[in-house]
């Protein structure tokens, strides 16, 4: 079997059949449960994000919420805020 040139992936049938409701993080690919896996309600910082994809096209706004894993939404959340911070002193 030959090797796939590089940026090519090759996956089976088994992906067209994987199951719907599983959800993956849009930044890593990482497995997210819908369940919360704390009994009694607090997360912590295990708490599951969702980004905010916004474009626009002449007059037509387009909105998108991919969901985030825990640790790519505090890198993503975390990056954002230092942004802002360096913006505010720039001025």
């Amino acid at each position: 079997m030959s090797e796939l040139p590089k940026g090519f992936v090759a996956a089976s049938h088994s992906v067209l059949f994987e199951d719907t409701e599983s959800v993956r993080c849009d930044v890593c690919a990482e497995h997210l449960s819908n369940s919360s896996s704390d009994t009694n309600g607090d997360e912590g910082y295990d708490v599951q994000g969702r980004g905010l994809l916004v474009w626009t096209r002449g007059d037509e706004r387009r909105y998108q919420e991919p969901p985030l894993c825990p640790s790519c939404a505090a890198a993503i959340g975390v990056s954002a805020l230092q942004r802002w911070e360096i913006e505010e002193e720039e001025g």
